[in-house]
This record gives C-alpha cells, structure tokens and sequence, in this order.
C-alpha cells in the first residue's frame, strides 16, 4: 500500500472516532472494557492575531473516568461546515488553511482520571498573511493499549476530541452581513403534513468569517408567529455557502402560512421569506367524505324524483 493510502486510511479511521462530548470504548458484547469519559474546554477558538506576532490559547482536557488516558494531538485543516452545521476536516492545506500556525506545548499527555490537564497552543500567523478567515483543528486521540478492550471484540473505537481554531487577521474595513446574499430559500409550495422543510442557502463571498444572529419563523396568516428555530453565533466560513436545514414540526391547520429567515449582525439585518399553503391530510379526508355525501345525496333525491315521476296518477 502507498504511503498516501495508509495516510488516507489513517485519516478516516481517526475522523470516525471524532466525537461531540461524551465519548466512550464500545466493545462488541460489552464486558471487559473501560468507558472513559472526556471533555475539552473550549471546543471553538475564535482568535484574532497580527501577522508575525504569537497568540497563546489555552485548552482545558479533562478525563472524568476512573482510568488515566494517554492521549496524543494531531493537527488537521477545516475544508466547511456541513449542512448539520458540524465542521468538517480534512489534511489537506488551502488557501484558508492555519494548521501550520498552531504549536502545541504538550502533544503527548497522560491525563489521570479525575483530572484536568491544560495545554498551551501558540499561533503565529506568517508575515503578511493577507487579512481574511482561516482554520484549523487540534485532534486529541486517545493511545489505549489493548488491556483497555474486551479482548473478543471485533473493533475497538477509540475517543477523540477535537478543538476548532477560527482565526482572523484583522482588516480596517471588515465585512458585514450585508455583504451576505441569501442564495435560496425554500418551502414547499402545498403542505398536507408535518414535517415542513425549509431550507436556508446562504452565500459567504468575502475572505472573513461572518458571525451571525437570527431565527426562523413561521406565521399563519390569522395568527401569531411560531418560532421554528434560533441561530446564536452562527459562523459562515470564508467565500463558502452553507445551509440551514429547518422543519416545523408542530399543528399546522389549513391556510396560508408564511416562513420568514431573519440574519442579524448588530443593527444590520438580512431577510428572506416565502410562502406555502397548508391543506393537512385530515382536512383533504374530511373534504372527499362530504364531497362523497353531497354527491350521493344529490344522486338519491334525484332517483327519488325520478321513480315519483314514473309511478302513475292514483284514480279518485
């Protein structure tokens, strides 16, 4: 195999091991192994820096399981961020790439159970890097040796924790969320159920990350607005799209419905909106069983008549 395949292989294995907060070993029939539990403390560094001068970030690991965790970090680059809003990573170097930037003082540790261990990571931003957004990621791998696994399992599954690094280099003239387009926005144009999706495609053209505020909602056109959901800081990575994939997922009657997306970046504000009429599958079952009624009761009255009409005149 070519070194470049094992690095490939290599890579996958240690993203299918990536984790959100909680992580723990999963032996095939669950006896025999350890459950560590780790945590790392912050999981998103938003850092601004100035080219040729250092910034010191420190990171907090903390292993809460009753077994000390060898643990080693790894550095990887941030390709975007998909449409479930997780970053995605990649060895790969582009333009917007920072993994190089990073130092980190301890990349081999053995935290104890029931302890913290903080780590100091130096970023040094080249000598004229032009301003604008980069990225990168820590990956904090876990190096168990194999007492640590149920010795009948078929895999092990090892914990990892990763840290990401959102670093800017400052401008005199930063964009705004103006400088957003909202590419599309969509809602079905009939609904008959919940579910509804909406989706939400927002275009990022500059070179900076753009932090953003907003929420989604939906209003009938006879009542008050439903909020659907809330977006706290929502980052749009650097000349990039990404979408929010939405669902109102509560009583929908029939009418007219509106679904409005609002960005807000302090005072500025960015808007899309859109329409559907909802016709709930009850309401169109209810409709067909009167439709039916009224059809076969105009159909009886005039057999009705008809017979009236042929039975002959009594003799009095």
């Amino acid at each position: 195999m070519q070194q470049g395949s094992k690095k490939s292989l290599c890579f996958r294995l240690i993203l299918l091991a990536i984790l959100s907060s909680a992580f723990s070993i999963l032996p095939a029939n669950g006896q025999g192994a350890i459950s560590p539990s780790l945590s790392i403390s912050p999981g998103l560094v938003k850092q601004t820096v100035k080219p040729g001068e250092k910034s010191v970030v420190k990171i907090k690991v903390s292993n809460l399981g009753q077994d000390p965790i060898p643990m080693s970090v790894s550095k990887l680059n941030i390709s975007k961020i998909n449409d479930l809003g997780a970053p995605e990573f990649t060895p790969q170097v582009t333009p917007r790439s920072s993994a190089d930037w990073l130092v980190v003082d301890k990349p081999d540790m053995i935290i104890d159970s029931k302890s913290d261990k903080e780590i100091e990571v130096t970023i040094t931003a080249p000598r004229g890097t032009a301003p604008g957004g980069y990225s990168a990621a820590l990956v904090f791998q876990a190096r168990l040796p194999s007492y640590y696994f149920d010795l009948d399992a078929n895999a092990h599954i090892l914990p990892a924790l990763t840290a990401s690094f959102l670093i800017t280099i400052d401008s005199n003239n930063p964009p705004t969320i103006q400088d957003l387009t909202i590419s599309s926005f969509q809602a079905p144009g009939v609904v008959v159920s919940t579910p509804v999706p909406i989706v939400t495609e927002i275009n990022n053209p500059t070179s900076f990350f753009i932090f953003t505020d907003g929420e989604l909602v939906i209003t009938p056109i006879w009542g008050d607005k439903k909020i659907v959901t809330r977006l706290a800081s929502s980052v749009l990575m650097p000349e990039s799209s990404r979408k929010y994939i939405n669902a109102y997922d509560d009583t929908i009657w029939p009418g007219l419905y509106t679904a409005k997306m609002t960005l807000n970046q302090g005072d500025k504000v960015l808007v899309a909106s859109a329409q559907f009429v909802a016709i709930p599958w009850p309401f169109i079952v209810m409709l067909l069983l009167a439709v039916v009624f009224i059809v076969s009761l105009i159909a009886f009255k005039k057999r009705r008549a008809r017979r009236t009409a042929l039975e002959p005149e009594s003799i009095l």
